[in-house]
């Protein structure tokens, strides 16, 4: 409690001897002119001073501005106390009020970035409403109180462009001069502020760039403002020199700050005003005065909306160039600030950091898993750049780091080895990704940038496999080789889809009485050569064109059966599907709709899905999954043992049939450890009534071993090679 005390007292004795030494200070500062009805206030600048002093200090400089106020009008003025409490009343009361309703209007924050923000509001009540308040309360007041003479000057009914003009220095008081106290008041207050300012309004406009036009935009103002507060009068000083003043300050709205726009035409428009035997020359009527006084408001307006709307879209220009520069969901510089950077930095090595696995793992959790995964990436890698050096945000699967220190390729498999063996959790889960890397100097960012950005993507995903770093520059010639054999082998790929280019081939896979059904392998036909899907499955999968693909071998192979029905009392083949496919999510419809408009029934085709898939918790694969089931389609898990798959998931496995991966069986004879975990599948499967089928089948030692070990089918070159369906 003492605490508080102390510091409200202190605030208050503050902001009393400011306000005492601003008010009194502003009242010798305040410039009259001579007129036809006698002295009048170009600008009473205590309101200035009061304005000032409620920005800064708010609501707690509302009893020393009252005291401050009560001191000097009865230091200057023989009042009686009722006199001097409704002249009290009169010069704060509308002030206060305008104050309210500004801060009622903008929020708590209403005294902060003044003049810039808010410049509506703040114009109409604090620069109109406040001197009319003011106005009209001493006129109020004249009519309903004997004011002594000394008073008339505020209050005086007689000349109603008197009034005018006592208004309009009320309005200039606000809108101009304001500034003029309140900066230097708020400096001296927190010196921070005086830093800030200096930091951001006068350092920059004395930068190299901007040095001559601001000497020379000094120089050109303090000329015409010493020729017009010269003694000297000329007839034609006012026409031609004021209107320049007021070009001058138009023009350096594009290189000033509004704060340091505002001060600036404060300090000059003092300076014209109070000396003011040229800038009011030929004025000697009431009338001329009015209509000086209106354009000099009208101007300030101007100036100070000119200075907030150059400044406010240069700031929205910065903002939308920053956007267009950043990826939005990562935060991080795109593929656009690359090209600037590298114009702005040649010579740099660039790094291309790949991600195995990025690409499957977002298809199951979903984009944002992928969003944050790369987050986490470019976090956990900042400690390892320099400042200098920037990571920039590539499309699918890869990162780009722009390196500029010594031995890049050490410190980018630092940092290769340092991701790898961290790991990133999405909800919990841990997420596996394994990284690779390449990296290559790049000359400029011209036009074979991209070109060379595609083979250090190839190179890095060539890297992730065995979590290495490989440079381009030893691997140029393989590098442009295989990124060429990519984009003809797509362009074959799409040829042969449109063509209807797919050969169907057939695998047997045989219980030991030798019945069973077949395994449909798919071959492409394009320019009279059969392409295997080691060549053609890595194309389809990296430029998705799974769904497109699955879908035609389904409809290809139903064509077959529809032209060669046999009666379907169990399976008689197997088609797989990629992972790609069942995250569609029409993709169990399609199938349905093919099945069903060829007339076959689904317990003739068995649907073979990945390990991977079977485990996902994607809600469209699961989806799609389910649908298949209900429909009558039998699911088997191919490949399994490999990848996602464990015990206590095959517990809670929805499937038909498992197939054991060839990594089990092909070492089964000579590894008993092989021999156990193929025994112990069969027994979970039998408790669970599911089907298990062993892959790689190529001796009869291996075959009577299996079906000793309770495996049912068997498939392999023992049983058969893959043959064309038509054979």
């Amino acid at each position: 409690m003492k605490i508080n005390i102390y510091k409200h007292a202190t605030l208050f004795i503050l902001a009393f001897i400011i306000c005492l030494a601003a008010v009194t200070t502003s009242r010798i500062l305040s410039p009259t002119a001579l007129v036809q009805a006698g002295d009048a206030f170009l600008a009473w600048l205590p309101l200035s001073a009061m304005l000032s002093i409620i920005l800064l200090f708010g609501r707690r400089s509302i009893l020393p501005i009252v005291v401050a106020f009560a001191l000097i009008n009865h230091w200057l003025m023989d009042l009686s106390l009722r006199e001097a409490v409704l002249l009290l009343f009169c010069q704060i009361a509308p002030v206060l009020l305008a104050c309210a309703l500004v801060r009622w209007r903008l929020g708590s924050r209403w005294r902060y970035a003044f003049p810039d923000k808010y410049m509506g509001v703040r114009i109409f009540w604090l620069g109109f409403f406040a001197p009319a308040g003011i106005k009209l309360s001493m006129y109020l007041a004249n009519e309903w109180f004997d004011y002594p003479v000394s008073l008339s000057n505020f209050s005086d009914p007689t000349s109603v462009i008197y009034n005018i003009i006592d208004l309009q220095s009320l309005i200039c008081a606000v809108l101009i001069f304001t500034p003029l106290f309140y900066y230097p008041l708020r400096m001296l207050v927190n010196p921070h502020y005086a830093r800030t300012f200096w930091r951001r309004s006068i350092i920059p406009i004395f930068s190299l760039r901007k040095r001559i036009f601001t000497v020379s935009w000094l120089l050109a103002l303090s000329f015409i403002l010493i020729v017009l507060c010269s003694p000297i009068e000329a007839k034609y000083i006012a026409g031609y020199l004021v209107p320049i003043v007021f070009i001058l300050f138009m023009v350096a709205v594009r290189e000033f700050t509004p704060p340091l726009i505002a001060l600036s035409w404060g300090i000059a428009a003092w300076f014209l005003v109070a000396y003011n035997r040229n800038f009011l020359h030929g004025v000697g009527t009431d009338y001329s005065l009015a209509f000086v006084l209106s354009v000099l408001i009208a101007v300030t307006i101007c100036i100070l909306y000119t200075a907030h709307i150059y400044h406010r879209s240069e700031w929205l220009r910065r903002v939308w160039k920053s956007q267009a520069l950043t990826d939005p969901l990562t935060g991080l510089p795109n593929l656009r600030a690359l090209e600037q950077h590298l114009e702005q930095h040649p010579h740099v090595v660039v790094c291309c950091l790949h991600l195995q696995n990025l690409e499957f793992l977002s298809r199951h959790y979903g984009m944002m898993m992928r969003v944050h995964c790369k987050r986490s990436i470019a976090r956990d890698l900042q400690p390892l750049m320099l400042a200098h050096e920037k990571l920039f945000r590539l499309p699918g699967s890869e990162l780009l780091l722009v390196l500029d220190g010594q031995e890049p390729e050490a410190r980018l498999q630092h940092m290769v080895d340092y991701l790898n063996s961290r790991k990133i959790f999405w909800h919990n889960t841990p997420i596996e990704i394994e990284f690779g890397a390449s990296w290559g100097v790049i000359e400029g960012a011209g036009e074979n940038l991209h070109h060379t950005l595609g083979q250090l993507s190839w190179l890095s995903g060539q890297a992730s496999t065995t979590q290495r770093v490989l440079a381009l520059t030893q691997s140029i010639d393989r590098v442009t080789d295989q990124t060429t054999g990519q984009v003809l082998m797509l362009n074959s790929v799409k040829r042969a889809l449109e063509e209807g280019g797919l050969v169907l081939y057939a695998q047997p896979v045989r219980r030991a009485d030798g019945s069973g059904y077949h395994e449909i392998l798919t071959r492409l036909q394009c320019d009279g050569e059969i392409v295997t899907p080691d060549r053609f499955i890595p194309v389809i999968s990296r430029f998705n064109l799974s769904p497109r693909f699955d879908m035609l071998v389904v409809e290809t192979l139903l064509r077959w059966l529809r032209a060669h029905p046999v009666p379907c009392d169990g399976a008689r083949f197997s088609v797989n599907l990629m992972p790609m496919t069942l995250m569609q999510k029409a993709s169990a419809t399609e199938l349905i709709a093919l099945f069903t408009r060829y007339g076959v029934s689904p317990q003739c085709v068995i649907i073979e899905i990945t390990e991977e898939q079977a485990f996902s918790h994607a809600e469209a694969t699961l989806h799609n999954i389910q649908q298949l089931r209900d429909f009558g389609f039998k699911i088997a898990i191919d490949d399994f043992g490999t990848g996602y798959a464990n015990f206590e998931r095959l517990k809670r496995l929805h499937a038909d049939i498992i197939k054991i991966d060839g990594t089990f069986v092909k070492d089964i004879e000579r590894d008993p450890l092989d021999a156990m975990i193929v025994q112990a599948i069969c027994t979970l499967a039998k408790a669970k009534s599911l089907t298990v089928v062993a892959e790689f089948v190529e001796t009869q030692a291996q075959r009577e071993l299996l079906l000793e070990l309770g495996v049912e089918y068997l498939q392999g070159y023992l049983l058969g090679k893959p043959q064309p369906l038509g054979d």
